[in-house]
This record gives C-alpha cells, structure tokens and sequence, in this order.
C-alpha cells in the first residue's frame, strides 16, 4: 500500500510538472492546504511530510504565507546543469536562480558517458536486435511505434528509454521533444488520479484544467514505468485510448487524435495475465537479458563504467587491480545493474577511508574493500575464470586507472579491443600462409597442416584470405585445374586452395621487386606427383609468361605437392579398425571406451576371443566384420598376442581388402590409432603407434589433467574468491622449486595436499584470517632448515600476490613435507 508521503510526493511532482508547463508565472508552488483538500488528507499532516520530503532534498521550500513547495527532481530534469536552491526566501523567486532558454544539449569531447542508443553497451552484442527494434519504433512516421520494454529489475530499462528519447531528437533534428515519465506505482492505490493524468482535472477552485499528459506531450514521448503496477481500470482506459488511437479530456468536447508515442516498462513477461490487456498493444516488444546472461565480456564494461561514474561522483582517481575485475564479473548478480553498482560503491567507500593523504587522492580498490557477503559467494568459477583473464589480457598493466573525470585508458583499450585483436589476429592469420619454400624442411607436412587449417575454415578467415589473393591468379590457376580430369573435383572445394593461392600471390610480389632467389635443385615431385606436376608447370608457365620469370623447380614441387594432398583429402575413405583381443570383454570395453572419446567421423568394430571360440571361427567372423567395415581404404587389425597377430594376413588372402596389423594393443595406443583414421589426410601404410617419446608427452598430458580435476572438483569447492587457476599455476612452479631443494620426487598425494593447502592460505591471507599455530618456536628450531625451503619456494607466490607469509603458516605448509610417523 503507497504510503502517505509517496502520495504526497507524487502528487508534488505533478503539480510542479503542471506549474513548469504554465511557465512559473502565476503560482510559487504547491501549499500544503491545497495539497490536504485534493488529496483528502489531514493538513497539518500534509504540512509535516511536505517539511520532511524539504529536509530529505525532495523538495524545494518557498518561504512566505503560505509557505510553498516544489519537487526538487521534475525541477532539476526541466532545468538541467542549473543551480536549483534548496529553499527560496520571501523576497525571492524561482526565476532569479534559473535560466528559462530551452536547454540545450551539450555535447564535449570530455563527456564520458555517451547517451546515444549506438553506444549502449552490448549495442553490437546481446542488445543488438533491441537496438534495430527501439531505432524503428522511433523512427516510424508520424509519432513512433508504442514500446514494451521486458527485463527484470535493474537491466537497464530506464536506460533504454532514455537513450530511445535522444535518439528521436535525432530523428526529429531538435534540440527537444516533450518527454514524460510517470510511475505507475503511483496510481496502484489511486486508479481517479491515473485517469485524471490521462483525461486532465480540474484544479484549486475550478479555476483552470490540468492538462492530460497528451497534451502536455503532444509529439513527443510518454514513458509508463512497471505497468504491471496499474490497477486493471487503469489498463483498460490506456488499452481502449492506443486501440482508436484517439482520447478526449473533460475540457474539449470533441476526441483528440493521439499523437504521442507510449513506451512502457515491466518486469513480468509479455504473456503474464497482469499486462496481457495492454501487452497486444504494444506492437514492438523489447526483451533485456539479465547481466549475467549478456556475456562476461558486457558485464566487464559494466564493472569498468560504473568504476568511471564513481570516479565523476567522487572526484577522486580510483585504482582497480585486474584480479578484483575478474573476480566481480565471476560473480553472480541476481538483482543485475542495482546489485553490481551497490557492490561497487561498498568497495569504493571502503577503500576511501584507507586513503592517508587525502591531497593524493588516489584510491585503491582491494579484496579487502569487497563487501563480506560478495566474498563469501562460492560458485564454481574456474573455467569462467579463465576467459575473464583472457579478455583482459589485452590491457597492458596490471592496474586499470578511473580519473575523475571518468576516462580511463585501460577501459578505452577494453572497449576497442575487439576490432582492434580481430584485425591484428585477421592479419597474423594470413601471414601463416606467407613462407619461403626454399626454407621448408618437409613440403608435405606443411601442405598438410595448411589443408586442414582450410579445411574446417571459418567464413571470415576464408573471407581474408580470398581479398589477399590476386584476382588473376585464382582466374588462371582454378581453369588450369577444370581443364584436367583428375584435379577437376578440386574446383568444387576452392577453399582448399587457398593457400597456394596465396603463396602464388605473394610468390610473384616479391619477383615484382627482385626478391628471387638462385635454384639449383632438381624436381622431386614430377614421377611422385605426375599428374599434379604437369598441372603446377603449366599454372607457372602462364605466369612467367605475363611476369617474365622462370619459376624454381621447387615452387613447381610445392604447387604439385599442394594439388596432390588436396585431392587426395576430397577423395580419401576412411581406414576402419577392426580390434580382436583374448577374454570376454576386453576388446569390445576398448571399443566402447573410445567410441565415448573420440571426437570426429571414424569406422571401428570388436571381436572378444574367448575360450569358448575356436580359431576357425574367429578367423571366419574376422573376414564378416572386415567386408562390413572395409570403406574402401583398407582395415587396421588390432590385436594383443599370438595367434590373432596372423588375423590381418588371413583377412587380406580371403577378402582382398587392404590390411594391416598392430600387435600389443592398449588402450592408449588405439584411442592414438583411432584420432589418426580420422584424419582425410592419413592413408592405411601412414597409420602407426606414436613412439616413446610421443607416448611421454601424453603422460605428461595425462599428468596435467589429473591437476585439472583437482583444481576443478576439489580447489574450487573450498575457496570463495581466489582465482584457482592463476593460483595453482603459481603454486605449481613453487612445488616444483620445493622438491628440487629438498630433493625429494614428485607425487600426486604430495600435490593434491600442497595445492589445495596453499590455495587456501593464500586466500586466508588476503582476507587476514591466517591460523595461529601453538608452539612454533619450538617447530621452528627442530625444523629452521625445511621451513626456510618452504618460505624461499612460496616467494614467487608471495610477490605475485602482494603478500608476507606468516611464520604460523609457513609451518603448516612445511608439515606437508614432514614424514608421516
């Protein structure tokens, strides 16, 4: 239920709103008589709450008999940038303080916040479709097109509406258009005072008529907030008014055209029985996504805006390290741009009051500054983590600096990143394509890894690529390729030549400027590569003619090589695996373990060789599953011992598909073996078990996974706010530096204790809540030596972290080491 004051304060605002639109000429203000005699209400109560809404700054008090009042709020929006006093004495008037020119607005090049829908955060991202859609509703002859904006509390609504208002000036080319806010929260217990708004009133003594907000905003804009608020009357006279699109007021006979553009706000969705009645109405509806929904790359503009707009507000220069802006766009917001603001300015107040010199003026955001019940929020942020560091990896320093001002260079850098790392990636991208053939080791190999780069392409690299290759190039290279038969399915995947395209491309640039080189090889590919080598002489052939030159023999190999691998990928089948292993279960668990694994299109099938089967069989259900596998590239037969190693021979001699034998299969190697069939660009004899060296590195791999998951099921359970993955990988190099000191091997069990432990420490220390430990002095001198270790290994996570570990601390750590008795 509205209370008395609200009503009071609403009712303030409409009737300071009234006097504005008269020009302040006949009436000072609102008294609380007449205020008493509208509303109904008990005058000396009315004059106590108009009083107290002066003391709180809502209103304006106008000295005299009797004393007047204004609403401070509809005052400052009519009369922005103007000094508005607080209380007017009896021998003054409003007029003396203010400007009545139309206000203008002014645009500098200092103003930070801009205020046009374009440069809305997430305009070209999540908000890109409600931007189109809010443009066209403005822009829609004569008035506009009624709005429904949707999103939850604190989306950004209110923002909307007002960047939708500037750009219908823009539209309208004027300095203003009339513009009307009203609340319908105000009119929940009050349904006469929402029509009079819409019909006009009467008002003190039936002198005049009040206006309806039609009127008063005829050509212009009325904003309606939360209409879920309005009573259900309310909605019907609104919904009856926007369906004839014409209204009439109690001092006009005949109906008024309408000639106002509606937008309204509201929290429920469009189908909510609540709104449904205005909903249909409404032709264009907007949808606002919470914060936490509209990528953490908008919500890390959020966090640096508003940093900016307490930087204006203070005027003070604020210092945020790069770990507090992650750790804030990790967070959840529930109530969206009010929480995160109110989060904010805790941790701005917070680490004001720790300024010592406050001629300085410069503050520094800290965990410490966080408020407590963001700090003990515990989601698991770990992969989310390192996206935010990711992203932010492209402002050079560690600190991000807010003026009071509100610029900021690291957010300038932030916010132009995108075009910025996508032109400097798009061009990195390319430059992989430029290389010197004369300087390559293995031709093949690198055409290889160039196709299936090309292979799998996304359409703006592909479009890069494709305006960096000579027109004539692609002209006379693609009609040498359709003139042969064995190359003409190339043309139908030119993406794939690309590459050499390029290479071409640049190939003749720099004969152009006489970067040519002395060729005393000879051909390797022209009885390799026939066909391909003919193809590739004779593209060459055309351009030394038109560029006068004399390609070297190995440009042609490297044309030829090019057109060879690339048709063999548009015509390879894929080498199917057929994998046999004594005991009931275990080749068909391989085969079902790796068909969970691997990734990608691949052909493979099982035989159990157990003890009830007799070799006769094995060998006849080997030749069924091979002619059902077999896709025409030959079958991999995978075994484990004698006697299945001879299975593939038999197969070969029965069935003549191509076969070949891996002996003392394991799981390992077969989830290798199946990663390579699926590669276009392996054939049967080219598949084979990576050598021991290879198989370390997967150790390795292996390795770093098992952290992975301690960090993901175990680290980030236990911590609140420490970024686990930057952490960890300190950590990591401590532990190892620790174990090289002490000279003691590496365990898992040892990692798992010292990772999570430390983790934990380190947060700890952050938030100054270090353990006490009992007796250290004693621990200390039976252990100086490990603990002096311990404290040299975790200097490197000390000065990452801007910390001193304690004494206390530094002995738990060094128990980790300590032999269990």
């Amino acid at each position: 239920m509205t209370t008395r004051i609200e009503r009071i304060s609403s009712y303030l605002k409409e009737q300071t709103d009234a006097i504005l639109q008269d020009g302040l000429n006949n009436e000072p203000g609102i008294d609380a008589l007449l205020c008493a005699l509208d509303l109904h209400l008990d005058r000396a109560n009315v004059s106590k709450d108009l009083n107290r809404l002066w003391k709180e700054g809502r209103a304006v008090k106008v000295q005299g008999k009797p004393v007047y009042y204004l609403d401070y709020t509809v005052l400052s929006k009519h009369f922005p940038n103007q000094y508005i006093p607080s209380i007017i004495s009896k021998n003054e008037n409003l007029t003396d303080f203010l400007s009545m020119q139309p206000y203008k607005k002014v645009h500098t090049e200092n103003n930070y916040f801009n205020n046009t829908l374009d440069d809305m955060i997430g305009a070209k991202g999540s908000l890109s479709e409600v931007i189109i859609n809010a443009k066209s509703a403005i822009s829609y002859p004569p008035y506009g097109i009624h709005c429904l904006i949707l999103g939850n509390a604190g989306v950004g609504k209110t923002l909307l509406t007002q960047r939708m208002y500037n750009f219908a000036c823009q539209v309208r080319k004027a300095d203003s258009i009339p513009f009307m806010t009203l609340s319908c929260q105000n009119y929940q217990e009050n349904p006469q005072l929402f029509s009079e708004a819409l019909f006009g009133s009467k008002t003190k003594n039936n002198s005049r008529y009040s206006p309806s907000i039609f009127e008063t905003c005829k050509n212009g804009i009325i904003v309606l907030e939360q209409i879920d608020r309005l009573p259900f009357s309310c909605q019907t006279q609104l919904a009856s008014i926007l369906s004839r699109k014409r209204y009439h007021t109690i001092y006009q006979q005949d109906e008024q055209q309408l000639q106002s553009m509606i937008i309204a706000t509201t929290s429920k969705n469009n189908d909510d029985c609540k709104i449904e009645t205005l909903a249909k109405f409404m032709p264009i509806q907007l949808k606002m996504e919470d914060i936490d929904k509209r990528g953490i790359y908008e919500k890390i503009e959020l966090i640096m805006d508003l940093f900016s707009e307490e930087a204006i507000h203070t005027h003070t220069t604020i210092r945020v390290h790069k770990d507090i802006i992650a750790w804030l766009a990790s967070k959840k917001f529930p109530n969206n741009i009010i929480q995160m603001r109110n989060e904010i300015q805790i941790s701005c107040s917070k680490a004001y009051m720790e300024i010592n010199d406050p001629k300085k003026q410069i503050v520094y955001v800290s965990f410490q500054s966080l408020s407590l019940e963001l700090l003990s929020q515990t989601e698991n942020t770990q992969n989310l983590n390192s996206n935010i560091f990711s992203l932010l990896s492209c402002i050079p320093s560690d600190y991000l600096q807010f003026n009071q001002d509100g610029t900021s260079n690291a957010a300038t850098i932030f916010k132009n990143a995108p075009n910025m790392f996508k032109e400097h990636r798009m061009r990195q991208f390319i430059d992989e394509f430029n290389v010197n053939v004369e300087e390559l080791k293995d031709i093949n190999h690198y055409v290889k890894e160039n196709i299936n780069v090309l292979k799998d392409c996304p359409s703006p690299q592909l479009e890069g690529l494709h305006k960096n290759i000579n027109p004539y190039v692609y002209q006379v290279t693609m009609q040498k390729i359709n003139e042969r038969q064995l190359l003409k399915k190339l043309s139908e995947h030119p993406q794939l030549l690309y590459g050499i395209l390029l290479h071409i491309t640049n190939y003749i640039s720099r004969i152009e400027h006489g970067q040519t080189g002395i060729d005393n090889s000879k051909s390797m590919t022209k009885y390799v590569y026939h066909n391909e080598y003919l193809c590739a002489k004779d593209i060459y052939q055309e351009f030394s003619s038109l560029y006068s030159f004399t390609p070297s023999e190995r440009e042609i190999d490297f044309l030829a090589s090019y057109l060879a691998i690339a048709n063999q990928w548009i015509n390879h089948i894929n080498v199917a695996i057929l994998v046999i292993c004594h005991g009931k279960h275990i080749a068909s668990e391989m085969v079902d373990y790796v068909k969970k694994s691997v990734q990608g299109t691949f052909f493979i099938d099982s035989i159990d060789f157990n003890e009830d089967m007799q070799l006769n069989d094995l060998l006849e259900l080997a030749c069924i599953k091979a002619n059902d596998l077999n896709q025409g590239a030959g079958i991999l037969i995978a075994c484990d011992i004698e006697p299945l190693t001879s299975v593939s021979e038999h197969i070969h001699k029965q069935t003549n598909i191509p076969t070949k034998s891996v002996n003392n299969i394991n799981l390992m190697d077969l989830l290798n073996l199946t990663d390579q069939t699926t590669s276009p660009l392996n054939d049967l004899n080219q598949i084979r078990i990576k050598p021991d060296h290879e198989q370390k590195k997967i150790k390795k791999a292996t390795q770093s996974e098992f952290i992975q998951q301690i960090k993901e099921r175990v680290i980030s359970k236990t911590v609140s706010f420490i970024d686990v993955n930057k952490s960890t990988s300190i950590l990591e190099t401590c532990l190892k530096n620790t174990l090289k000191e002490l000279h003691m091997e590496y365990t898992d069990v040892l990692a798992i204790k010292y990772l999570c432990h430390c983790t934990n420490m380190l947060e700890r220390i952050i938030r100054n809540e270090t353990w006490d430990y009992q007796k250290s002095h004693l621990f200390m001198k039976e252990n100086s030596y490990m603990i002096h270790v311990i404290e040299h290994g975790l200097e490197f996570a000390a000065n990452s972290f801007g910390i001193k570990i304690p004494l206390s601390e530094l002995i738990y750590v060094t128990q980790i080491f300590l032999p269990e008795e």
